[in-house]
């Protein structure tokens, strides 16, 4: 489980008690690497899904096959490990870290 600083809905820093809130953030971390564009972190420029082109193009066996073997390598590239995808009617992830 990894700790960070938490974002409300709006992709803001989210403010408790006068300070930063920190908390569990490993579904925080996923979401993060689904939006993300490869090269839009500059100290980890392999690190991105870009999820808004599966959301908007076809989507068959095979394209669905190859977006989750892309999810899953990112994600075990950021730590994660025992990932699960479901791709079915949304996507839904269930990984450890």
């Amino acid at each position: 489980m990894a700790r960070d600083y938490i974002y409300t809905d709006e992709r803001d820093l989210l403010i408790k008690d006068g300070d930063f809130a920190v908390g569990e953030a490993d579904n925080q971390h996923i979401e993060n690497i689904l939006l993300a564009e490869k090269g839009e972190y500059k100290h980890r420029p392999l690190v991105g899904i870009g999820i808004r082109r599966y959301l908007n193009g076809p989507m068959d066996y095979d394209a669905r096959r190859r977006w989750k073997r892309k999810i899953k390598l990112q994600l075990e590239y950021d730590g994660f490990r025992n990932i699960e995808i479901d791709m079915s009617n949304t996507i839904q992830i269930a990984a450890e870290k």
